[in-house]
């Protein structure tokens, strides 16, 4: 591997193709803010700001959350420090997606906790086996969230509707494959279909008719099946779940 000089470095600096946060460490531009901030203090990303990191649901908890040692760096007055030792990792600027999860159940809600590990089940960064192994030395409790989890969720979202409904005795089937419409989010009760629309895949127009063929496919079938924005579970889910079960009550349901 070759060495870089001192000057070299300096340069690089100078010229903006490299950034100093930190004496004697160097990243990249683009490099984002989150992780510029960490390596500033001297610390790594840790629970939701490392899972949004991986890819994962992050809650909606937007405050900066570091690992740090007692002899950090300067740390954002609103930043969440985490202490204690964590698992190696050749990343200086978050912890181990294994530290990542286990600090997430440590520090954040039972529900957002889930709803992180169902998205690193959905992304295949963990199996339900490898998820026991993380816990393995946890507390009975943290043990009992991790075994909350289940694949399904592509995302944060989905996870939080389908533990409010399984909280109310619901049975929920998710990503279920349906003939000539392809995958749905949700089955309930195994009558009523769900889907949850997010932002980022259901804002063009492409996305708007690819849905509305699925909605037209679903109604040829003779499937009910209810459409819900995102920010409609994340604002209030206990109404999303008492429109589902309203729907469920009404007499084409009960007969």
């Amino acid at each position: 591997m070759r060495s870089v000089t001192d000057r070299a470095l300096t340069n690089a600096v100078d010229e903006g193709r490299l950034l100093r946060p930190r004496r004697g460490i160097y990243a990249l531009p683009e490099l984002s803010r989150e992780a510029l901030a960490a390596l500033s203090a001297g610390g790594r990303l840790s629970c939701v700001s490392a899972a949004r990191s991986y890819g994962l649901w992050g809650g909606q908890d937007g405050r900066l959350h570091l690992s740090v040692h007692p002899h950090a760096g300067r740390v954002a007055d609103d930043a969440v420090r985490h202490w204690g030792a964590h698992d190696e990792n050749p990343e200086l600027w978050r912890v181990s997606l294994a530290d990542c999860l286990r600090s997430v159940v440590e520090c954040a809600d039972e529900e957002t906790a889930v709803a992180v590990l169902d998205t690193a089940l959905a992304a295949r960064l963990v199996s339900m086996i490898g998820l026991r192994g993380v816990f393995a030395a946890s507390t009975a409790q943290a043990r009992a969230v991790a075994a909350a989890a289940r694949p399904g969720s592509d995302s944060g979202v989905e996870s939080i509707l389908r533990q409010r409904l399984t909280a109310r005795g619901h049975v929920v089937e998710q990503q279920v494959a349906v003939p000539g419409v392809g995958r749905v989010d949700a089955r309930i009760d195994g009558l009523l279909f769900v889907e949850i629309d997010g932002y980022a895949f259901h804002s063009g127009k492409e996305a708007f008719e690819r849905d509305r063929t699925r909605d037209t496919a679903l109604a040829l079938l003779g499937a009910r099946r209810l459409r819900f924005p995102a920010r409609d579970v994340l604002a209030d889910a206990d109404a999303v779940v008492a429109t589902i079960e309203g729907v469920l009550a009404t007499e084409e349901f009960r007969a």
